[in-house]
């Protein structure tokens, strides 16, 4: 029974893969006419099998020639397949399709190969597409200004140039295969390696994790980063990545702003305010420990003279020259301030008696009075100094500055002095 019906069974199973598949299925012979073909070729391309069982070279064929087609043809008279190549057909219409096509070998009486078309343009395009936006993805990433790094298990598979250049590096194969930490060590690092381990350990965040740190290159220069780290892949073990923005240039200048408001933008010594909360808590440290401090209010002599004389420009080098004598005649404990134009105060610390501020104040005026080298000519001036001690006796910052100020107002009648101010 089964020999007898088995024919009839497949030839209606192929009857209906022929007719209803999606994909085109069609005969050619010798001469490489298609000869039939199903439904579907007809709604691929556009023909019908009458208008095609003459033409040896179908118009539909776009990637031969006529003397490629036929070394093709005497290919499949050898028996050669060629399965599943991607290649181009032309609708009737003219509208150009990515198929993917088969053709078998068959040679029998008429049926030289069967060939099997399906239609991949929509995939083609999506695919194309995608490697667009890659390729822009890529481009954009490239040329980001923040450090892009892709790492997995501590070794950088992915860094664009912005990351070279924070590296310190010339090509991308110096920092592939290398750790981030090869490049950059900080005191952050720990923090971000902790971030990573615990990514490792199955702690997924929830967000990316960002942290602003200061970095050393490898090459032992300075730079800030804001650094976001981003979790990519898998729970158990993603790849990390990591995106660097440089923010050396932003936080210097906050660095500076902040230097500027705590000190004289012309001779780096500290400024008023700062200086006013300085010697206030050392005035209330001296009486809570029974400690000595004085105070040293020093003005150039004739300073007016040298600007009214030289220019402005002279008499702030000028004041640059002697901020900078007046550090070396101090201790590192004491606490210099510009107060404005030509006055500068001294906090002495510590004092434990008064030759040490007696030899303070004579080294301060013979290094005064050395030659100043500004420009191609020589300056000589001389300075003034009024000095008070501070006394648990009620006095308060104002107070203490005031003594200073009235000793030196003393010793600017005699020039070239430093005067207490209990004893003129």
């Amino acid at each position: 029974m089964n020999s007898i019906y088995q024919p009839t069974m497949m030839d209606n199973v192929l009857d209906l893969i022929w007719n209803n598949t999606t994909d085109a299925i069609f005969a050619i012979d010798y001469h490489g006419a298609v000869i039939d073909a199903n439904p579907a070729f007809q709604n691929m391309l556009g023909w019908q099998t009458e208008e095609l069982n003459r033409i040896a070279f179908p118009s539909f064929i776009v990637h031969m020639t006529k003397e490629e087609h036929q070394t093709f043809l005497s290919q499949l008279k050898k028996g050669q397949s060629f399965p599943y190549q991607i290649v181009k057909r032309k609708h009737k219409d003219g509208m150009l399709l990515d198929i993917l096509a088969s053709y078998w070998s068959v040679n029998n009486e008429r049926i030289l190969a069967i060939g099997m078309y399906k239609d991949f343009t929509e995939q083609i395009h999506i695919q194309r597409k995608l490697e667009e936006s890659e390729y822009c993805y890529r481009t954009l990433v490239e040329y980001l200004p923040e450090a892009i790094v892709k790492q997995r298990n501590d070794k950088i598979e992915f860094a664009n140039s912005s990351a070279i250049k924070l590296f310190g590096r010339d090509t991308l194969e110096e920092v592939i295969g290398n750790s981030v930490w090869d490049f950059l060590a900080s005191a952050g690092k720990r923090n971000i390696q902790h971030i990573i381990e615990t990514l490792y350990d199955g702690n997924y965040l929830k967000e990316p994790e960002t942290l602003v740190d200061k970095f050393y290159r490898s090459d032992d220069k300075e730079v800030y980063a804001e650094v976001k780290i981003i979790p990519i892949g898998s729970k158990e073990k993603p790849d990390i990545q990591m995106v660097f923005q440089d923010v050396t240039e932003q936080k210097r200048h906050e660095q500076q702003l902040e230097y500027f408001a705590y000190h004289d933008p012309l001779t780096g010594l500290k400024n008023r305010r700062v200086f006013t909360e300085i010697v206030t808590e050392s005035m209330e440290a001296a009486k809570n420990n029974l400690e000595k401090i004085a105070m040293m209010y020093i003005d150039i002599d004739e300073f007016k003279s040298i600007n009214d004389t030289y220019g402005h420009d002279v008499g702030d080098q000028l004041l640059q020259q002697f901020a900078e004598r007046l550090k070396s005649s101090v201790r590192k404990e004491d606490v210099l301030c510009r107060v404005g134009g030509d006055e500068f105060l001294v906090l002495l610390k510590d004092i434990s008696k008064e030759k040490e501020i007696v030899d303070i104040a004579e080294r301060m005026l013979l290094v005064f009075q050395e030659a100043y080298k500004i420009d191609d000519f020589s300056l000589h001036v001389t300075s003034s100094i009024g000095i008070t001690i501070f006394q648990d006796d009620g006095l308060d910052y104002q107070s203490f500055i005031y003594r200073a100020d009235q000793a030196l107002y003393q010793a600017k009648e005699r020039r070239n002095q430093y005067i207490f101010f209990d004893k003129y």
